[in-house]
Protein backbone atom coordinates (compact mmCIF):
# COMPACT_ATOMS: atom_id res chain seq x y z
CA UNK A 1 0.00 0.00 0.00
CA UNK A 2 1.35 3.66 -0.83
CA UNK A 3 2.38 6.74 1.50
CA UNK A 4 -0.26 8.03 0.51
CA UNK A 5 -2.90 5.71 1.14
CA UNK A 6 -2.03 4.59 4.37
CA UNK A 7 -1.77 8.72 5.27
CA UNK A 8 -5.74 8.87 4.22
CA UNK A 9 -5.81 5.95 7.14
CA UNK A 10 -4.52 7.66 9.89
CA UNK A 11 -7.90 9.52 11.31
CA UNK A 12 -9.87 6.26 11.26
CA UNK A 13 -6.46 4.66 12.58
CA UNK A 14 -6.51 7.47 15.55
CA UNK A 15 -10.82 6.58 16.02
CA UNK A 16 -10.87 3.09 16.10
CA UNK A 17 -12.47 2.47 12.64
CA UNK A 18 -9.73 0.00 11.43
CA UNK A 19 -9.93 -3.30 11.75
CA UNK A 20 -7.86 -6.65 10.76
CA UNK A 21 -5.02 -6.27 8.05
CA UNK A 22 -5.66 -2.38 7.57
CA UNK A 23 -4.79 -1.79 11.41
CA UNK A 24 -1.92 -3.74 11.66
CA UNK A 25 0.00 -2.34 7.88
CA UNK A 26 -0.94 1.32 10.18
CA UNK A 27 0.90 0.50 13.18
CA UNK A 28 3.85 -0.87 10.83
CA UNK A 29 3.79 2.32 9.28
CA UNK A 30 3.96 4.38 12.20
CA UNK A 31 6.61 2.67 13.19
CA UNK A 32 9.03 3.51 10.43
CA UNK A 33 7.60 7.09 9.22
CA UNK A 34 8.28 10.26 11.91
CA UNK A 35 5.70 11.58 9.87
CA UNK A 36 2.56 9.84 9.89
CA UNK A 37 3.26 9.30 13.78
CA UNK A 38 3.63 12.94 14.83
CA UNK A 39 0.13 13.58 12.56
CA UNK A 40 -1.10 10.47 15.11
CA UNK A 41 0.51 12.37 18.08
CA UNK A 42 -1.36 15.63 17.10
CA UNK A 43 -4.79 14.43 17.12
CA UNK A 44 -4.17 12.71 20.20
CA UNK A 45 -3.33 15.98 21.51
CA UNK A 46 -6.25 17.30 19.75
CA UNK A 47 -8.44 15.07 21.48
CA UNK A 48 -7.61 15.72 25.05
CA UNK A 49 -8.05 19.55 24.80
CA UNK A 50 -11.10 20.50 26.93
CA UNK A 51 -14.68 21.10 24.53
CA UNK A 52 -16.81 23.84 26.96
CA UNK A 53 -15.27 27.52 27.11
CA UNK A 54 -15.12 29.41 30.44
CA UNK A 55 -17.49 30.97 31.94
CA UNK A 56 -18.10 34.53 32.46
CA UNK A 57 -16.88 35.56 35.47
CA UNK A 58 -19.25 38.38 37.30
CA UNK A 59 -21.95 36.69 34.87
CA UNK A 60 -24.58 36.29 37.04
CA UNK A 61 -24.51 39.34 39.46
CA UNK A 62 -24.37 41.42 36.20
CA UNK A 63 -27.52 40.12 34.63
CA UNK A 64 -29.27 41.04 38.35
CA UNK A 65 -28.65 44.10 39.00
CA UNK A 66 -28.93 45.43 34.98
CA UNK A 67 -32.89 46.42 34.90
CA UNK A 68 -31.82 48.43 38.56
CA UNK A 69 -29.13 50.21 37.04
CA UNK A 70 -30.65 51.20 33.89
CA UNK A 71 -33.78 52.56 35.99
CA UNK A 72 -31.24 54.38 38.34
CA UNK A 73 -29.59 56.06 34.78
CA UNK A 74 -33.00 57.23 33.50
CA UNK A 75 -34.00 58.48 36.89
CA UNK A 76 -30.27 60.71 37.08
CA UNK A 77 -30.77 62.38 33.19
CA UNK A 78 -34.42 63.52 34.81
CA UNK A 79 -33.27 64.83 38.04
CA UNK A 80 -29.62 65.70 36.53
CA UNK A 81 -27.96 63.96 39.38
CA UNK A 82 -24.22 63.59 38.53
CA UNK A 83 -23.43 59.87 37.08
CA UNK A 84 -22.78 57.16 39.02
CA UNK A 85 -19.05 56.55 39.99
CA UNK A 86 -19.83 52.55 39.42
CA UNK A 87 -17.32 51.08 36.49
CA UNK A 88 -19.88 48.50 34.21
CA UNK A 89 -18.01 45.65 33.18
CA UNK A 90 -16.42 46.27 29.74
CA UNK A 91 -18.87 43.64 27.90
CA UNK A 92 -20.89 45.42 25.63
CA UNK A 93 -18.31 48.07 24.86
CA UNK A 94 -17.21 46.88 21.50
CA UNK A 95 -21.07 47.01 20.40
CA UNK A 96 -22.20 50.70 20.84
CA UNK A 97 -20.78 52.70 17.60
CA UNK A 98 -18.40 55.74 18.64
CA UNK A 99 -17.75 58.09 15.76
CA UNK A 100 -14.82 58.96 14.59
CA UNK A 101 -12.79 62.07 16.24
CA UNK A 102 -11.01 65.03 14.11
CA UNK A 103 -13.98 64.67 11.34
CA UNK A 104 -14.11 68.44 10.64
CA UNK A 105 -9.84 68.18 10.11
CA UNK A 106 -10.62 65.38 8.01
CA UNK A 107 -13.46 67.09 5.79
CA UNK A 108 -11.04 69.82 5.30
CA UNK A 109 -8.21 68.36 4.25
CA UNK A 110 -9.99 66.18 1.63
CA UNK A 111 -10.04 69.29 -0.92
CA UNK A 112 -6.62 69.93 0.04
CA UNK A 113 -5.60 66.57 -1.02
CA UNK A 114 -7.45 66.57 -4.26
CA UNK A 115 -5.64 70.28 -5.38
CA UNK A 116 -2.20 68.87 -4.59
CA UNK A 117 -2.70 65.85 -6.37
CA UNK A 118 -3.95 67.21 -9.38
CA UNK A 119 -1.21 70.47 -9.18
CA UNK A 120 1.55 67.30 -9.04
CA UNK A 121 -0.03 65.47 -12.19
CA UNK A 122 -0.63 69.03 -14.27
CA UNK A 123 3.13 69.47 -12.60
CA UNK A 124 4.62 65.91 -14.39
CA UNK A 125 2.73 66.49 -17.46
CA UNK A 126 3.51 70.28 -18.32
CA UNK A 127 7.72 70.44 -16.86
CA UNK A 128 8.82 67.45 -20.03
CA UNK A 129 7.04 70.00 -22.13
CA UNK A 130 9.00 72.76 -21.32
CA UNK A 131 12.26 71.58 -21.82
CA UNK A 132 12.76 71.73 -25.20
CA UNK A 133 16.41 71.33 -25.46
CA UNK A 134 18.75 73.71 -27.11
CA UNK A 135 17.01 75.61 -29.65
CA UNK A 136 18.98 76.99 -32.31
CA UNK A 137 20.03 80.34 -32.72
CA UNK A 138 17.74 82.77 -35.07
CA UNK A 139 19.65 85.96 -36.34
CA UNK A 140 17.24 88.60 -37.10
CA UNK A 141 18.51 89.80 -40.17
CA UNK A 142 18.02 86.49 -41.61
CA UNK A 143 14.25 86.16 -39.73
CA UNK A 144 13.17 89.72 -41.28
CA UNK A 145 14.98 89.39 -44.82
CA UNK A 146 14.29 87.29 -47.78
CA UNK A 147 16.94 85.25 -49.44
CA UNK A 148 18.79 87.16 -52.77
CA UNK A 149 17.02 86.05 -55.99
CA UNK A 150 18.64 83.44 -58.02
CA UNK A 151 20.70 84.77 -61.14
CA UNK A 152 19.29 84.92 -64.36
CA UNK A 153 20.10 82.22 -66.98
CA UNK A 154 22.45 82.94 -69.38
CA UNK A 155 21.63 83.84 -72.74
CA UNK A 156 20.54 81.31 -75.52
CA UNK A 157 23.43 80.80 -78.35
CA UNK A 158 23.54 83.16 -81.53
CA UNK A 159 21.95 81.34 -84.16
CA UNK A 160 23.59 80.22 -87.17
CA UNK A 161 23.58 82.31 -90.00
CA UNK A 162 22.06 80.90 -93.15
CA UNK A 163 24.26 79.75 -96.34
CA UNK A 164 24.78 82.42 -99.20
CA UNK A 165 24.59 80.40 -101.63
CA UNK A 166 21.05 79.07 -103.18
CA UNK A 167 20.90 75.83 -103.94
CA UNK A 168 18.92 74.97 -106.98
CA UNK A 169 15.71 73.07 -106.95
CA UNK A 170 15.16 69.54 -108.39
CA UNK A 171 12.37 69.15 -110.02
CA UNK A 172 10.52 65.85 -110.15
CA UNK A 173 10.06 64.47 -113.29
CA UNK A 174 7.20 61.92 -114.47
CA UNK A 175 8.10 58.71 -115.94
CA UNK A 176 5.25 56.96 -117.58
CA UNK A 177 5.82 53.20 -116.87
CA UNK A 178 5.00 50.71 -119.40
CA UNK A 179 1.89 49.07 -119.55
CA UNK A 180 1.36 45.50 -120.79
CA UNK A 181 -2.43 44.64 -121.99
CA UNK A 182 -4.15 42.59 -119.76
CA UNK A 183 -1.71 42.60 -117.05
CA UNK A 184 -2.32 44.56 -113.63
CA UNK A 185 0.42 46.39 -112.31
CA UNK A 186 0.97 48.29 -108.78
CA UNK A 187 1.04 51.90 -109.28
CA UNK A 188 3.98 53.98 -108.60
CA UNK A 189 2.03 56.78 -106.42
CA UNK A 190 -1.14 56.84 -104.92
CA UNK A 191 -3.76 59.29 -107.12
CA UNK A 192 -5.33 61.51 -105.90
CA UNK A 193 -8.75 61.11 -107.99
CA UNK A 194 -9.58 58.19 -110.01
CA UNK A 195 -11.27 58.94 -113.65
CA UNK A 196 -14.47 56.82 -114.21
CA UNK A 197 -13.86 54.04 -116.31
CA UNK A 198 -16.40 53.17 -119.51
CA UNK A 199 -17.49 49.51 -119.37
CA UNK A 200 -17.70 47.84 -122.49
CA UNK A 201 -20.82 45.43 -123.29
CA UNK A 202 -18.22 41.89 -123.10
CA UNK A 203 -21.16 39.59 -123.30
CA UNK A 204 -22.01 37.99 -126.75
CA UNK A 205 -25.98 37.41 -127.79
CA UNK A 206 -27.05 33.98 -126.95
CA UNK A 207 -24.75 33.03 -124.65
CA UNK A 208 -20.47 31.83 -125.35
CA UNK A 209 -19.45 28.32 -125.42
CA UNK A 210 -18.54 27.04 -122.13
CA UNK A 211 -19.90 29.50 -120.42
CA UNK A 212 -22.28 28.71 -117.09
CA UNK A 213 -25.58 28.97 -117.27
CA UNK A 214 -27.24 32.08 -114.90
CA UNK A 215 -24.49 33.83 -115.23
CA UNK A 216 -24.13 37.38 -116.61
CA UNK A 217 -26.16 37.64 -119.90
CA UNK A 218 -24.68 35.89 -122.50
CA UNK A 219 -22.62 33.65 -120.17
CA UNK A 220 -18.78 34.37 -119.12
CA UNK A 221 -16.26 31.84 -119.72
CA UNK A 222 -14.54 29.98 -116.75
CA UNK A 223 -16.23 30.71 -113.88
CA UNK A 224 -19.47 32.32 -112.08
CA UNK A 225 -19.40 36.40 -112.15
CA UNK A 226 -22.34 37.74 -110.92
CA UNK A 227 -24.27 34.84 -111.17
CA UNK A 228 -24.97 31.80 -107.98
CA UNK A 229 -24.47 28.33 -108.77
CA UNK A 230 -27.35 26.58 -109.81
CA UNK A 231 -29.51 29.37 -109.59
CA UNK A 232 -30.45 32.92 -110.57
CA UNK A 233 -29.31 35.92 -109.02
CA UNK A 234 -31.47 36.53 -105.61
CA UNK A 235 -32.72 33.45 -105.20
CA UNK A 236 -33.36 31.69 -102.03
CA UNK A 237 -34.31 28.19 -101.69
CA UNK A 238 -35.28 26.31 -97.99
CA UNK A 239 -33.53 23.08 -96.83
CA UNK A 240 -34.78 19.99 -97.22
CA UNK A 241 -35.33 17.96 -94.39
CA UNK A 242 -33.54 14.26 -94.54
CA UNK A 243 -36.13 11.75 -93.89
CA UNK A 244 -37.64 8.96 -95.89
CA UNK A 245 -36.41 8.89 -99.68
CA UNK A 246 -33.43 11.47 -98.62
CA UNK A 247 -30.85 9.90 -97.60
CA UNK A 248 -28.22 12.23 -95.44
CA UNK A 249 -25.25 13.31 -97.57
CA UNK A 250 -22.14 11.63 -97.76
CA UNK A 251 -19.25 13.23 -95.23
CA UNK A 252 -16.47 14.33 -96.78
CA UNK A 253 -14.18 15.75 -94.03
CA UNK A 254 -15.11 14.67 -90.36
CA UNK A 255 -12.98 16.76 -87.63
CA UNK A 256 -12.72 14.97 -84.11
CA UNK A 257 -13.78 16.92 -80.80
CA UNK A 258 -11.58 18.02 -78.46
CA UNK A 259 -12.43 16.31 -75.48
CA UNK A 260 -12.36 19.23 -72.92
CA UNK A 261 -10.43 18.89 -69.76
CA UNK A 262 -13.37 19.52 -67.05
CA UNK A 263 -15.12 16.98 -68.32
CA UNK A 264 -12.50 14.83 -68.68
CA UNK A 265 -11.78 15.69 -64.64
CA UNK A 266 -15.28 15.03 -63.92
CA UNK A 267 -15.21 11.62 -66.25
CA UNK A 268 -18.42 12.84 -67.95
CA UNK A 269 -19.12 11.00 -71.59
CA UNK A 270 -22.19 10.30 -73.75
CA UNK A 271 -23.43 11.41 -77.18
CA UNK A 272 -24.66 14.93 -78.12
CA UNK A 273 -27.23 14.50 -81.22
CA UNK A 274 -27.10 17.62 -83.16
CA UNK A 275 -29.14 19.07 -85.79
CA UNK A 276 -26.93 20.27 -88.77
CA UNK A 277 -27.89 22.10 -91.66
CA UNK A 278 -25.44 21.89 -94.70
CA UNK A 279 -25.45 25.17 -97.90
CA UNK A 280 -25.59 24.25 -101.20
CA UNK A 281 -21.49 23.56 -101.23
CA UNK A 282 -21.89 21.07 -98.44
CA UNK A 283 -20.60 22.82 -95.81
CA UNK A 284 -22.42 23.21 -92.57
CA UNK A 285 -23.80 26.46 -91.94
CA UNK A 286 -26.36 26.20 -89.00
CA UNK A 287 -26.19 23.99 -85.99
CA UNK A 288 -28.62 22.79 -83.07
CA UNK A 289 -28.42 20.94 -80.15
CA UNK A 290 -31.41 18.66 -79.65
CA UNK A 291 -29.94 15.88 -77.28
CA UNK A 292 -27.21 18.08 -75.01
CA UNK A 293 -24.54 16.85 -72.17
CA UNK A 294 -23.49 20.38 -70.75
CA UNK A 295 -19.79 19.71 -70.30
CA UNK A 296 -19.41 18.73 -73.78
CA UNK A 297 -22.25 20.68 -76.38
CA UNK A 298 -19.79 23.41 -77.41
CA UNK A 299 -17.13 20.89 -78.07
CA UNK A 300 -19.53 18.78 -80.07
CA UNK A 301 -20.74 21.89 -81.78
CA UNK A 302 -16.90 23.38 -82.75
CA UNK A 303 -16.23 20.31 -83.89
CA UNK A 304 -19.05 19.57 -86.96
CA UNK A 305 -19.28 23.25 -88.25
CA UNK A 306 -15.68 21.95 -89.53
CA UNK A 307 -17.54 19.13 -91.36
CA UNK A 308 -18.17 19.17 -94.85
CA UNK A 309 -20.51 17.05 -96.79
CA UNK A 310 -21.07 16.47 -100.33
CA UNK A 311 -23.69 18.59 -102.13
CA UNK A 312 -27.22 17.62 -102.31
CA UNK A 313 -28.62 17.58 -105.96
CA UNK A 314 -31.96 17.49 -106.29
CA UNK A 315 -33.50 17.42 -109.42
CA UNK A 316 -29.98 18.59 -111.00
CA UNK A 317 -30.00 21.54 -108.95
CA UNK A 318 -27.84 21.62 -105.45
CA UNK A 319 -30.02 22.22 -102.51
CA UNK A 320 -29.40 23.39 -98.74
CA UNK A 321 -30.04 20.07 -96.48
CA UNK A 322 -31.08 19.46 -93.11
CA UNK A 323 -30.01 16.13 -90.92
CA UNK A 324 -28.81 15.06 -87.90
CA UNK A 325 -25.50 14.09 -86.77
CA UNK A 326 -24.31 12.39 -83.20
CA UNK A 327 -21.25 12.85 -81.77
CA UNK A 328 -19.84 10.25 -79.20
CA UNK A 329 -17.68 11.10 -76.08
CA UNK A 330 -15.98 8.43 -74.46
CA UNK A 331 -13.04 8.75 -72.45
CA UNK A 332 -9.78 5.98 -73.05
Amino acid sequence: MSHRKLKELLNAYHDGELRGGQRARVEKHLATCPECRRQVEFLQALEGTPRTSPSVPQEAEYWASFSGRVRAGIARRQTGAPASQHVEAPMFQDAFFRPDKNTATRAAVFPLSLVTHAVIILLLIVIPLMKTGQLPKVEVYSAFLAPPPPPPPPPPPPAKKKATAKTARIKPVQTQAAVDTGRLVAPVEIPDQIAEEKLSDIGIEGGVEGGVEGGVVGGVLGGVVGGVLGGVVGEVEAPVRAIGEIKPPNLVKRVEPVYPEIARQARVEGIVIIEATTDIYGRVANVKVLRSIPLLDQAAIDAVRQWVYEPMIINGRPRPVVFTVTVRFQLK
